[in-house]
């Protein structure tokens, strides 16, 4: 398809419309196994915890796929990549349809590899999109994941519960797990033929000379680590990817078999919260380009998203699906609500030309924290047999994050910057001054704590 003749706003927003239906079904196929997680679990009778491991395989791949999607996506062209992510993603959900437990690694890393699709996306609205319009307009692409995680949580409900009678041979046909994977794989499949027209312009700066190698995915990590601002925005990726990570992977299977819902009920609290993300995001783009400076939205997002954390961490049978999902929807409009102005913050601060590379880079962090996250929640609920533990410990590094971006970048080492802070505090007068107040204050608590018990 010739676009080169249209006026420069309808490419956008062919580009942006077509790159968020990309991500709208990539998050889909994300969704689909820890949604049906319980049902697997039962029918292989194995523990729900297995999805830890699952997930954790994913993100494995999903790390060296990031690292290395820079010369890949130059050569080969972003939207080629994108249409190669949902193939890939589409093919996990069939190997998934087979029912074979020892076929589902294979699944895993298939999923994982098409990770890639968000920095392809990446490359594609950098290249159309306006600096001043970039955080909304990357926002607004973003909204991909709640979108993709309301479809989710209604078209997988409805292929579960769906059947169909075949009067030649009398027979009634039940969707089950399995074949719901099928006919989602076969959806995607769908979209990514439906980008094909798109392709001839989107992908007309591809450079078939570009080679890859494994120095230029060391060379694009140490651009990231080096830079302070680009520094900042990985730890903002891994503290929220982490945070989205064990939301997506363990809330549903928290609300079913933790807390007794049904798959109905907890797929419709899944979806209800995921549409509010939609606006949070937009918004949350709109106040980086305007009003407020990136750093200060991502440290607002960063402190909330802890909130929201600790918050799902202590859910238990007394609290009402209301309130559940009314944090549900704090969790949503923070923890998954951030990539749109990280990602447009991060094309701004790219070298020109690798906006995808540096932008695997830093979602290369995200990967990091969407394997660690789940294996780790994973462990600790087949240890403790609790839902909410997790959630409370991996509110931690959030509250960490925001920390940071309340702050100017720091130029130095974090670490050299820690010792720093400890030989500060560990002065006399002021180890004396803080033992002083310390003692003050759980006095006066003790002595209001006295006078209310008398």
């Amino acid at each position: 398809m010739n676009l080169s003749k249209l006026d420069w706003r309808i490419i956008l927003a062919l580009a942006t419309s077509s790159m968020l239906m990309q991500q709208a079904f990539s998050y889909v196929c994300q969704i689909v196994l820890p949604f049906l997680a319980d049902r697997v679990a039962e029918d292989f009778g194995i523990s729900r915890a297995w999805l830890g491991l699952y997930l954790f395989i994913q993100n494995v791949t999903s790390i060296a796929a990031a690292m290395g999607c820079g010369a890949i996506i130059i050569r080969v062209g972003a939207l080629r990549i994108s249409q190669a992510c949902l193939i890939f993603m589409g093919g996990s959900l069939f190997v998934i349809a087979t029912g074979v437990l020892w076929l589902y690694p294979i699944a895993a890393i298939m999923l994982g590899a098409a990770s890639v699709s968000t920095p392809a996306s990446s490359h594609i609205l950098a290249k159309y999109c306006p600096p001043r319009l970039a955080p909304i307009i990357f926002s607004i692409k973003q909204t991909g994941v709640p979108v993709g995680s309301l479809i989710a949580g209604i078209l997988i409900p409805v292929l579960l519960g769906m059947g169909f009678y075949v009067g030649s041979f009398g027979i009634s046909i039940h969707l089950d797990a399995y074949s719901t994977c099928f006919v989602i794989g076969l959806m995607v499949y769908g979209i990514a033929l439906l980008l094909e027209p798109l392709r001839e312009h989107f992908d007309s700066d591809r450079r078939s000379d570009v080679k890859f190698s494994f120095s230029g995915a060391i060379e694009t990590m140490r651009i990231v680590i080096s830079d302070a601002n680009l520094r900042d925005l990985a730890l903002c990726a891994f503290a929220l990817g982490g945070l989205q990570s064990i939301f997506a992977g363990f809330f549903i299977l928290f609300m079913i078999d933790g807390l007794n819902y049904s798959e109905l009920e907890a797929g419709s609290a899944f979806a209800i919260a995921s549409f509010t993300a939609i606006g949070a995001r937009i918004l949350w783009g709109w106040l980086g380009s305007t009003y407020l400076s990136a750093r200060l939205v991502m440290g607002s997002i960063s402190l909330f998203a802890a909130v929201g954390g600790v918050l799902i961490g202590i859910f238990d049978a007394t609290w009402s699906y209301n309130a559940i999902l009314t944090v549900a929807i704090l969790y949503n409009v923070t923890s998954l609500s951030w990539h749109g102005i990280l990602l447009a913050e991060t094309a701004r601060l790219a070298p020109e030309g690798n906006v995808g590379g540096i932008t695997g880079g830093v979602l290369a962090f995200t990967s990091i924290s969407m394997m660690l996250y789940p294996a780790f929640y994973g462990g600790l609920l087949a240890v403790t047999g609790s839902y909410g533990v997790g959630f409370t410990l991996a509110a931690a590094p959030a509250l960490f994050c925001a920390v940071v971006f309340f702050k100017p970048p720091l130029e130095g080492s974090w670490i050299a910057e820690g010792y720093r802070v400890v030989v500060w505090v560990f002065k006399p007068q002021r180890l004396l001054i803080m033992l002083l107040g310390g003692g003050v204050t759980a006095f006066g608590a003790a002595t209001l704590l006295y006078v209310n018990l008398i």
